[in-house]
């Protein structure tokens, strides 16, 4: 076999093997991701959030920030104020523990099979046949979140089996998790926090003050905890923790075909909060002898009961007053440009787009150096010209990684080859 026609036939297939090999198994890696990435960040400017898997199936989605969008309230809860009790209505000021199962039964008698308390439930000496009825109360709701602070000191806590409820595992995260602020206990001590049902996120972080980016997450240990905002967006919407994808920097996805939330690398929300109220908003002290109609019939569950007392704890109150605002932001996808979706060619279409730049390829193996590295370099040029224009034009995701691959191949096997031609035959 002479040199060239050998020549021909290794690059043949090593470009052939370079192409088709990453065309099967580069779409949804970290290499596909990274080119998808590039070539957004030439067309919108940063932050993108991107999600899908670059595959027939689940193709790549783009999505932006925009300066037009705010919060749906629609999404906003239905909140019962625990305020601060002027005429003396509940046996004691805070309310004790049989004043809120009072208030909670109501809960139940007025329809919400969903609860959700944001107010922290913790006495230094509590009526042990109060608590019994408290605990009795937050068992009846079908699906129920509480609230707690954490903070981090020196002798680490078990986990709650509330918050491991609503937890994921540290290496299901993907990005540096050490960013994260970290936990391990809870300042208050004989919180309540429910059955064995009953799910929690944290109300507060000690190390973290109040700011316009609050925490949706933190470390315990091997575990990655979340705020009661957060956990309480998955009881409305019937999603286990399991399914959150979190990836630090860019978002926090609740599930498949859930809500997605900007986040910055340490778990923050990445969107500065705008004011909005309640859904409704009602007293505790009215739910006592409130009507069948006092919660409105078409609110987003849960019911939530929040501690709105001027006497609350600086971070109590601030936790309190933006808990509306942060519901809705993460519910309604604030700030985020409507999706756009990156499909991919037809399968045959990329088979012969593939073997057509093979072709080509091999054509140029047995080019002279000069020649053959200006038609690699024209090609890779051509390649990424054309990724860019599906990309902008008609929102294509083209096989350009594949087609590079294969030209960086045909350079590195041309290179190695040996390009003699047979040595012409002497004459006798």
């Amino acid at each position: 076999m002479n040199g060239p026609l050998q020549r021909r036939l290794w690059v043949l297939l090593a470009s052939a093997a370079a192409a088709f090999g990453v065309w099967k198994m580069v779409p949804g890696s970290d290499w596909d991701r990274s080119a998808f990435a590039a070539v957004a960040g030439g067309f919108a400017n940063p932050p993108v959030f991107i999600s899908g898997q670059g595959t027939f199936a689940n193709p790549w989605t783009l999505r932006t920030f925009s300066g037009h969008s705010k919060p749906d309230k629609r999404q906003a809860p239905v909140i019962v104020s625990l305020g601060d009790d002027l005429a003396g209505f509940f046996q004691s000021s805070p309310p004790a523990p049989i004043d809120l199962a009072v208030v909670l039964t109501n809960f139940q008698r007025l329809g919400a099979k969903k609860a959700a308390t944001a107010a922290v439930l913790a006495w230094e000496a509590p009526d042990a046949i109060g608590l019994t009825a408290l605990e009795k109360s937050l068992d009846r709701f079908e699906s129920l979140v509480m609230a707690a602070p954490l903070s981090r000191g020196t002798v680490a806590s078990p986990l709650p089996p509330a918050f491991r409820r609503a937890s994921i595992p540290l290496k299901a995260v993907q990005g540096d998790g050490s960013a994260l602020p970290q936990v391990n206990r809870i300042p208050i001590p004989g919180i309540v926090l429910g059955g064995e049902t009953a799910a929690a996120g944290f109300s507060a972080l000690e190390a973290e003050s109040p700011a316009r980016f609050p925490p949706l997450m933190a470390r315990w240990e091997d575990r990655v905890v979340f705020s009661f905002p957060l956990v309480t967006v998955l009881q409305r919407l019937n999603l286990p923790p399991e399914g959150i994808e979190v990836r630090l920097g860019e978002y926090l996805k609740l599930s498949a075909a859930g809500p997605i939330v900007p986040i910055d690398p340490y778990g923050r929300l990445a969107l500065p909060l705008k004011v909005i109220s309640a859904y409704a908003e009602i007293s505790a002290e009215a739910l006592i002898d409130g009507g069948d109609g006092l919660f409105p019939k078409h609110a987003p569950d849960p019911v939530i009961l929040r501690d709105d007392r001027s006497a609350a704890e600086p971070t109590t109150r601030a936790f309190s007053r933006n808990l509306s605002a942060v519901i809705a932001a993460i519910a309604s996808e604030d700030g985020l440009a409507t999706p756009r979706e990156f499909r991919r060619l037809a399968r045959d279409w990329e088979i012969g787009i593939l073997a057509g730049v093979v072709v080509v390829l091999t054509a140029l193996g047995s080019a002279g150096s000069f020649t053959r590295h200006l038609g690699a370099f024209l090609l890779a040029g051509a390649c990424i010209a054309a990724q860019a224009m599906a990309f902008g034009l008609a929102s294509v995701w083209l096989p350009g990684v594949a087609v590079l691959a294969a030209v960086v191949a045909m350079v590195i096997i041309a290179k190695l080859l040996p390009n003699k031609r047979p040595a012409p035959s002497a004459l006798s």
